[in-house]
Formats: C-alpha cells, structure tokens, sequence
C-alpha cells in the first residue's frame, strides 16, 4: 500500500492549474473533449474579444461549483512581461462559485496579486501565482463586496495557449 500525496502535481501532466485557497489545496487537471461537439476544456489561454486576453481555469469534479478562475490582462495577446501585478483594474482576477454555487470572489483595490510566468511563448504558459480577493454577495441583482477576503498562495499553472 502506497499513499499518494494528494498535494503533488501529476508529473506526466501537460497542462495543469493548482493553488492553495486558505491553506486548502486544489487541483485542477485538464480535461478535453467536454461540452457540445467534444471541443470543451477546463483550461484555457487566448484571446478574449478584441482588447483582451484570459487565462481560464476550472474543475469538473463539482457541476454546480467549478471553482473558475480567470485572470485577465489589457492586452489581447500573450502577456509581454514576466512578471504582471494584479490590480483589479488592467489586470484582473476572479473566481467563481468556488465549493458552493453562490461563493464568489473577485480582486478590487486595494487588494493585490501577482502572476510570474515561467514560460511565455505561443506554445506554452507557465508560471506561478498569488492574490486575494473580497468575496461577493448577491443583493437582489447586484453583487456586493463584503469584507471576506480568500487568500490564494501558491498557485501554479501550465497551459497550452489557444491564440
């Protein structure tokens, strides 16, 4: 009998997103072939529209709580830096129904982040992150900052980009 450490990025992945939400780790695999037409995956990097670009990560592990994490930058192409501070404004962070289907978090100032990549070309993007986000109340058909923030530490990411 072998424990596997449940904590560990699968070695053979290609394309993976982890992190630690209030020092509980979460793992999301890529998972292709999903949705109508088989042409869905739970991880994704391009263009969104024409003024900018998104990383998008989620998991299927729980359909009414994928846990969705989006980043998104100014630009509409691949990041030209390394290193890209999250600010809610240019660049920008959310997470949706995270472990139940109203539990949303977005980053607003003064709260901040960061996203370092590792590896940055049309093939691949790797790196690592950390923010905090206020979590979000819905108040009729509005969504409200609380003062709730989810700490996010230790993220890591690798995803073939789209576009």
């Amino acid at each position: 009998n072998s424990c596997k450490d449940k904590n560990k990025i699968d070695p053979d992945a290609e394309e993976y997103f982890s992190f630690y939400a209030d020092g509980e780790y979460f793992y999301y695999p890529q998972e292709k072939g999903l949705g109508f037409g088989g042409t869905g995956q739970t991880l994704k990097a391009g263009k969104s529209g024409t003024t900018a670009y998104r990383i998008y990560a989620y998991s299927r592990k729980n359909p009414v709580a994928t846990g969705a994490v989006s980043f998104g930058f100014s630009e509409n192409h691949i990041p030209d830096n390394d290193t890209i501070m999250l600010n809610g404004a240019s660049n920008t962070v959310g997470i949706s129904k995270f472990k139940t289907q109203n539990s949303n978090y977005e980053l607003y100032p003064p709260l901040t982040g960061s996203i370092i990549f590792t590896e940055r070309n049309s093939k691949k993007l790797t790196g690592t992150f950390e923010f905090n986000a206020y979590k979000l109340k819905q108040v009729g058909m509005e969504w409200q900052i609380t003062d709730t923030i989810i700490h996010i530490t230790q993220g890591k990411f690798s995803i073939i980009p789209s576009n």
